[in-house]
């Protein structure tokens, strides 16, 4: 499985992209930022978007994509993939004709080029030779987790989340699973912030590792604020632990 980041921060500065990640050149897990890094023949090649949560730096360049899609001629629809809450927001906030045009209504009704596909979390569903199963997480907005899972090898992307238990109780169950993308968005010193946003510090991240119950797939770090990037890898780092790694934007990671 090959998986290319895209972008990996929870804020934008120069050189510093928002969360989106490309598997196999034909999914994204979230769209925080794809326009800017990827050539039209690329985009050109996305089928699906699964959706983490409708904050906007995980969710900006859905608007951009289909948008050169729509120009480029393609018939083939674009399809985003979430719960009913987090798709709902999207049509309501994004896809309203005052944000955005709807394009689940262009070029018609009857043959739009965004599609909208709702999953329930804990549910397996098939997604062009992919096995995804949503598993539902503890932010400040409704937030998703996705379990990817193609031949014998599976991964797991947490959005943005707090502490949270059935996400690894689901993991225990995977066999096969290789690898964990999760957000560690700020450092200890900011633990009062990071519990009130729903976000996970290298002090709570530890926790979380401590509930995998013997699994041990290599850990992603993801959605740091740039402002504190050197803070955060320090207090990773002094974790000892050869599993984690911190995530830069376009590298490609290979399972």
């Amino acid at each position: 499985m090959k998986i290319r980041v895209l972008g990996c921060h929870g804020s934008q500065l120069p050189d510093f992209n928002t969360t989106s990640f490309l598997i196999e050149n034909r999914i994204l897990i979230d769209a925080g930022t794809v326009t800017p890094v990827l050539s039209l023949r690329q985009q050109l090649f996305i089928d699906y978007v699964f959706v983490t949560h409708a904050h906007l730096d995980h969710v900006r360049d859905i608007v951009f994509l289909v948008d050169n899609l729509y120009y480029a001629g393609r018939k083939r629809p674009l399809t985003v993939v979430s719960s009913k809450g987090i798709i709902d927001s999207l049509r309501r906030h994004l896809f309203n004709n005052v944000i955005w045009p709807d394009f689940s209504r262009i070029p018609s009704v009857a043959e739009p080029l965004l599609k909208f596909q709702t999953v329930s979390p804990g549910r397996k569903k098939q997604f062009g030779g992919f096995q995804v199963k949503a598993l539902q997480l503890d932010h400040t907005v409704e937030s998703l987790g996705f379990l990817i899972e193609h031949g014998k090898k599976a991964v797991l992307f947490l959005g943005d989340t707090g502490p949270t238990e059935n996400v690894w109780k689901a993991a225990a169950a995977v066999e096969g699973l290789k690898a964990v993308f999760l957000e560690t968005s700020l450092p200890g010193g900011m633990q009062e912030t990071a519990d009130k946003t729903g976000h996970l510090t290298p002090v709570t991240l530890a926790a979380e590792l401590k509930k995998m119950n013997r699994i041990e797939p290599d850990i992603y770090i993801h959605h740091i604020k740039p402002q504190y990037a050197s803070a955060i890898r320090r207090e990773i780092l002094s974790l000892r632990d050869k599993k984690i790694h911190i995530v830069k934007d376009g590298q490609v990671i290979r399972l």
